[in-house]
Formats: structure tokens, sequence, C-alpha cells
């Protein structure tokens, strides 16, 4: 069931939040049609009402009820989706998200393949629902948080799966769009430095800092230094390095499966 995008964008808005806000489902659907009566259960104004607490019972009966009504609804399926993956309940999530593809697999299969790599490091799953969306000529978007371009999330696929040069050709591309995300140049930094060009990633990872510094890119910053012999940047490097990962300015993560790919850690800077 497919509905159109600038309808879908206010949809959006609410299934992120606690609660869903109003929506003129019969712009979209036949009055009092079984769709348009699935779509107004999901979206009608349920503020201070538990049916609109994303994993809540009466939320997933809410979601039940309009999927009996119009089973070709994806919105239904992403929304009983979302707390799953919250939870890390991965095997409830990956079939219920799938329906959602299977309805309208544009809208929801790049949220497919960012979560895809995200949470599961599901590398060739990624690879494979990105790479659908782009053979469609459609602007591919962000993840689930809008922190990290699909584009992005691609490229970190590819070397996930062993090609990094491919990454690096994705990346080096997309950071002269103007979709460019927070952590772009970070992560062509590093992969520059992994294929050992020194060089090359510590002028494009001073392209990172001058956006958007944080610990995780001093850190490669000083390791570039170093495989360039230049040991007092190195050290200068690092102690920026540490400054900002002690003041919490450094990649999310702490230690768990929702670690953002390339996170360092303060036992990483103080071996050095």
């Amino acid at each position: 069931m497919k509905i159109l995008p600038f309808f879908l964008s206010f949809i959006l808005v609410g299934i992120e939040t606690d609660c869903w806000g109003q929506y003129n489902c019969e712009v979209v659907f036949e009055k009092n049609s079984p769709c348009c009566k699935a779509c107004e259960m999901l979206y009608r104004d349920t503020k201070g009402r538990r049916e609109g607490v994303q994993g809540a019972r009466e939320s997933i009966m809410v979601c039940d009820s309009a999927i009996a009504l119009c089973p070709d609804f994806a919105e239904p399926y992403y929304i009983k989706a979302i707390p799953y993956l919250k939870r890390g309940e991965f095997w409830k999530w990956k079939p219920i998200i799938d329906k959602a593809v299977e309805c309208d697999t544009v809208e929801y299969i790049g949220y497919r393949g960012g979560a895809r790599f995200m949470f599961l490091r599901d590398y060739g799953g990624a690879i494979a629902d990105i790479e659908w969306l782009k053979s469609r000529n459609v602007p591919v978007g962000t993840i689930y948080n809008g922190d990290y371009s699909l584009e992005c999330i691609l490229a970190l696929s590819y070397r996930g799966m062993g090609d990094t040069l491919k990454a690096i050709e994705i990346l080096q591309k997309h950071v002269l769009s103007e979709r460019r995300g927070y952590y772009d140049y970070y992560h062509l930094g590093v992969m520059l430095f992994q294929v050992n060009r020194p060089h090359e990633a510590e002028e494009v990872l001073r392209r990172q800092i001058s956006l958007y510094p944080f610990a995780d890119a001093y850190y490669y910053i000083a390791l570039a230094y170093r495989n360039m012999f230049d040991y007092r940047a190195f050290a200068d490097n690092m102690k920026r390095a540490h400054e900002c990962y002690e003041n919490g300015i450094c990649l999310p993560g702490s230690g768990s499966y929702m670690d953002y790919p390339d996170k360092i850690y303060l036992k990483q800077i103080h071996n050095l």
C-alpha cells in the first residue's frame, strides 16, 4: 500500500515519539474504506492514551487491528516493529519490518537497510537493501535517527565485507554532496588510514575536525601522524583525543552492539 511522500512526512514525525499525531487519512484513502478506517485507527489523536505509546500492549493491539482491516497498509507493520528493534528483539522485528517493506518497498527498505547495519552489522543485507533503493534513482536518505546517510552506511557495509577500496570510492563521492552527514569525513579518514594512506587520512580527518571535532577523530589523526613519523604531532593530537573523551565528546557507544562504527575507547588512548 503506497501513500504520497508529502503526507508520509507528517506521519514519520509522529511515530518516532510516544504518541502519534493527527493525520488526515481521508486525503490518502477513500472515505469509510477499510484502509481509511485502519489509518484513522493508527493516527487519531491519542494524546494521553496508552494506545500511542510504542511497545505498549494497547499499541500492538491497535496495529494488529489496523493490519486486519488493511493487510497491505505498511505503516502498522512499521510502527509495530519499532519497539522490538529498540529492545534488541531482532527475531521479532525482522519478519514484521519485512512485511512493511513488502507493502511499500521504496518507503521502508532504506530504513530496514540502515537498521540491519547499525543493530545487526548485517553487511550483506544492508548492501542489498540500499543498492535496491539506489537502483530506483530516488534519494536514499538517512538511517532512523538521521545521524548517518545511507550512502555512508553502504560504504561501511562494503568495508565490512572486505572491500575497503570500494567503500572509499563511495565516500569520496558522497562527501562532495549536499547530503553529507555528521561522520562521513571521519569514516573516510579511518578507511584511508587502514589502507596505509596516512597523508590523505590526516587531510580528510582535519576536515572532520573543522566541522565537528570529537575524540575518535583526533585519535586517528594522531595515528596518521605517527605513521608519518611526526611524533610531536602524534602526542599533541592524542592529548586532544584524551581531553575530548574525558569531556564526553566522542562517538556514541559504551561497548555494546549499538556502538557507532569506528568508535574508540579511553583504554585505546591510554595504551598509546
